[in-house]
């Protein structure tokens, strides 16, 4: 190992402190290139040349592109959510209507139970005058429900 004099030394890392200060200085020589001072603006400098940032063509177009498939997403969307509402409308009309179908058709059914139940009771009053001799009451026809109604 070779011994290196402490003066060649010290003055090898003076220069190196030396151009590490001027590196700075240096860089300030190109009149284009505004000096970083930490500003934002100054961070938005463009050398020349180069594209600004958000100016590219192609992150441009790229960017369109992916807006209008977000838009396309978003019509998409609320055209489904439409047709989505749409089905669950007409489901519901067509459960209401149902309902009031049922409802009618119940109320005859209970008309009807009612009707038939009537003709039964004067079919027996009939029949017990029929059994003690009544022969009018033998000849007359059964009761009809529909005479009921």
């Amino acid at each position: 190992m070779t011994r290196v004099p402490l003066a060649l030394l010290s003055g090898g890392a003076l220069f190196a402190a030396a151009a590490s200060l001027m590196a700075p200085a240096l860089a300030q020589t190109d009149p284009h290139q505004p000096a970083n001072d930490g500003s934002a603006a100054a961070s938005q400098t463009v050398p020349p040349g180069s594209v600004a940032p958000g100016v590219d063509p192609g992150t441009t177009t790229a960017n369109a592109g992916v807006n209008a498939s977000i838009q396309s997403v978003h019509a998409q969307n609320a055209a489904n959510r439409a047709a989505y509402d749409a089905d669950m409308n007409a489901y519901d009309a067509a459960m209401r209507a149902h309902g009031r179908a049922v409802a009618r058709q119940d109320a005859h059914y209970a008309h009807q139970q009612r009707a038939y139940a009537d003709a039964m009771e004067a079919w027996r009053i009939q029949d017990a005058a029929c059994r003690r001799g009544k022969t009018k009451a033998c000849k007359a026809p059964a009761p009809d429900p529909a005479d009921y109604y």
